[in-house]
């Protein structure tokens, strides 16, 4: 890959793109977990949330950009006070250069110094070992299991070591 893709969080111009994104990833694989509402997004709607989701400190959203062209995402999403469900996805076009790593790093760097949540979980399907020892290597560690589905959570020791 010769151009250079660019990590940043997203911003309400990013609303076409990502809807766009995220449908051709419901496309090329089962291993992500989208909303049922999508369809019904109008670019207005999409817009207003990524405002609003990227100023709370409870949750993210962050693209892979090629010129135009969003290949990737990360989202952190707060699922109850203090926890943040975590969730990476890249076109299958582009994986294998390092992007999901990029995009995990921001994630982590992001929690770890500018939100307000204490925990990341995410899911994984044990056969996606790629995945698996991406975030194993980040410092996730395995919290359970239910049937091939593992559930894994990243701890801020800094939030945690201030709040005692």
């Amino acid at each position: 890959m010769s151009e250079e893709v660019r990590i940043r969080a997203a911003v309400p111009a990013d609303a076409a793109g990502l809807l766009t994104l995220v449908k051709r990833l419901q496309q090329e694989t089962d291993l992500i977990t989208v909303d049922e509402q999508l369809d019904r997004l109008t670019l207005d709607k999409e817009a207003a949330i990524l405002e609003r989701l990227n100023t709370l400190g409870t949750n993210l959203v962050a693209v892979a950009s090629l010129d135009t062209t969003l290949v990737g995402l990360v989202t952190i999403m707060e699922q109850t006070p203090a926890v943040g469900e975590l969730g990476i996805a890249v076109l299958n076009d582009y994986q294998g250069v390092g992007l999901g790593s990029a995009l995990l790093d921001l994630a982590v760097d992001w929690f770890t110094k500018l939100s307000r949540l204490q925990r990341l979980l995410l899911t994984v399907k044990e056969s996606n070992q790629r995945a698996l020892r991406l975030y194993q290597h980040a410092g996730f560690q395995l919290t359970a299991r239910h049937h091939d589905i593992l559930t894994m959570t990243y701890k801020n020791d800094q939030s945690e070591s201030a709040s005692q």
